[in-house]
């Protein structure tokens, strides 16, 4: 195993994006305390390399990695503006496409987090943003080929907790996390908290798939993991990992210690790649893998020094593993194949 650090604590908590051979390191950078909009940096690396793809670009909204074939066959960045949605070069910042989002109501759509892809035969947009009060929110679908919106596909829901609420679009499924008001009735009481949820629909009509309960909120600007390992489909963050559609938990009961977990597929098993944080039956923080084709996964340590507040990670098939935490974003490189040989039999 080899294990390298990419970028120092100025990323401090960055999140990570991956399509296919690309990855985004994106991070809040510091603000203007008189502005009203916040300042995000983002770097593109190439997987297998290491190498960064352009330089530091800095953007006035959150920014998504996207597949878009209709721009071309390389990921591109997406972001939005007060009217527009902008698709620019993940090498050099150019400017690929712009759409005007002048038919999909009269909101600012840079204060709301997005996904693109093409599902259904169309290309869409999904925006998830906040409306007139503190805890109406939606998520509402666009296509781009007219600008107009797509009623059908959209949803509204209340968040009654401040929670990480970027949108996962892969695999025709979107989700993404948010909080409902629950009451726990007990014999002679009850009690009423906000829970958190990941909610999910089928991205090519909107139809609704279900909601996966989370022991804890998701951090700020961190995706879900939607992942297609080994003719499965999996939907995982930190100790909650279940199959779509059924959304089916691949473990009996859900691991609360685990801080972010990913799937992807080594030497062609379903993997989760985990971090487990110190508890009172863990002394130390451990990267582990475990394989999902069995019906008792077992835990397999990575043998590194895991550095404190873990953020997010990334895991690829070709054993590649991406870690950010206080300390920065590290790299992890293993012999995907011989864990798969060494891991236990199905």
């Amino acid at each position: 195993m080899k294990a390298t650090r990419l970028l120092g604590e100025d990323w401090y908590g960055a999140s990570l994006q991956l399509v296919r051979d690309t990855f985004l390191v994106m991070v809040e950078g510091e603000n203007d305390p008189n502005a009203f909009n916040y300042d995000f940096l983002a770097i593109a690396f190439d997987v297998t390399s290491h190498r960064p793809l352009g330089p530091v670009h800095s953007f006035d909204s959150l920014v998504r990695l996207s597949d878009f074939p209709s721009v071309g066959p390389e990921p591109v960045l997406a972001f939005t503006t007060r009217t527009s949605l902008m698709i620019t070069d993940v090498r050099d910042g150019s400017v690929l496409r712009t759409f005007s989002l002048a038919h999909a109501g009269n909101r600012r759509y840079d204060e709301c987090d997005l996904a693109l892809g093409s599902s259904g035969g169309r290309d869409l947009l999904f925006l998830h943003q906040g409306g007139h009060g503190p805890y109406d929110h939606s998520v509402l679908a666009v296509d781009l080929a007219t600008g107009e919106q797509v009623p059908e596909m959209g949803c509204d829901h209340n968040r009654y907790r401040e929670i990480s609420e970027r949108l996962t679009l892969r695999h025709d499924y979107l989700a993404w996390p948010s909080t409902e008001e629950v009451t726990e009735f007990w014999t002679d009481d009850f009690v009423v908290f906000d829970k958190p949820f990941i909610y999910v629909q089928r991205a090519d009509d909107g139809s609704w798939v279900g909601k996966v309960g989370l022991d804890d909120c998701v951090p700020e600007y961190r995706d879900v993991e939607i992942a297609h390992a080994a003719g499965r489909t999996y939907l995982a963050e930190a100790g909650n990992i279940v199959t779509l559609p059924d959304l089916k938990p691949v473990f009996p009961e859900e691991d609360p210690w685990v801080v972010v977990s990913r799937v992807t597929e080594w030497g062609g098993r379903p993997v989760a790649v985990l971090v487990q944080e110190q508890s009172h039956f863990q002394p130390s923080r451990r990267l582990c893998h475990l394989f999902l084709d069995t019906d008792t996964p077992e835990q397999i340590v990575i043998p590194w020094s895991v550095p404190p507040q873990v953020h997010d990670l990334l895991a690829t098939s070709d054993g590649t593993i991406v870690v950010s935490s206080a300390e920065g974003v590290h790299i992890l490189e293993i012999d995907p194949e011989g864990a798969a040989r060494a891991g236990r039999p199905v």
